[in-house]
């Protein structure tokens, strides 16, 4: 029942937001901003990139603002937008690597034996397994526990069927309790 309210709520938004009412569309910033950048930062790494890519998101959607479909899903819309943000700025970082004249010298930072043996509480054990993830399955198992998508939504976003999404949820799961058992 909350999911149509959500979905209703989100739907008169768009309505008043096609009219160019500034308070509905500062309602749909607040409520997706934080978990639009969170989400674009797992593809990109850097928050601040992510907060631009979103920033650009959500003016490109005040902007074109007479095209929005009200009986649209707002949020997968958003997600998918958001997606395709942070996958063109890594193209384009990936064209920047490529020209670099000393790209070869670059070495990736080891961390030292001392720092693998701090930190080895559960909060860190936990990220550290989820980054170890294949990242297709790290991104989905990301999209559905930390923002809250359904597994429909997480396909119609990635483009592929809802299968797909259990079968990479399930080895998600499946590496992580074997990952984390000396944890329990």
């Amino acid at each position: 029942m909350v999911k149509i309210d959500q979905t209703r709520t989100e739907q008169e938004w768009i309505r008043k937001i096609r009219l160019g009412d500034g308070a509905a569309f500062e309602q749909l910033f607040r409520s997706y901003c934080q978990p639009l950048v969170r989400f674009a930062r797992r593809y990109v790494g850097d928050t601040s990139i992510a907060e631009d890519l979103v920033q650009d998101l959500f003016l490109a959607v005040w902007s074109n603002r007479p095209r929005l479909d009200p009986e649209m899903n707002i949020r997968t819309y958003l997600y998918a937008a958001a997606r395709n943000r942070a996958l063109k700025h890594l193209r384009h970082v990936e064209v920047e690597r490529r020209s670099a004249a000393d790209v070869e010298q670059a070495l990736p930072r080891q961390k030292t034996p001392a720092e693998e043996w701090q930190g080895k509480e559960l909060a860190d054990g936990v990220a550290e397994a989820i980054a170890a993830l294949p990242e297709r399955t790290r991104i989905v198992f990301s999209m559905n526990r930390f923002d809250r998508l359904t597994y429909a939504e997480i396909a119609e976003i990635q483009g592929v069927s809802i299968k797909t999404v259990e079968t990479q949820m399930g080895r998600a799961l499946k590496f992580l309790r074997h990952r984390l058992s000396h944890f329990l």
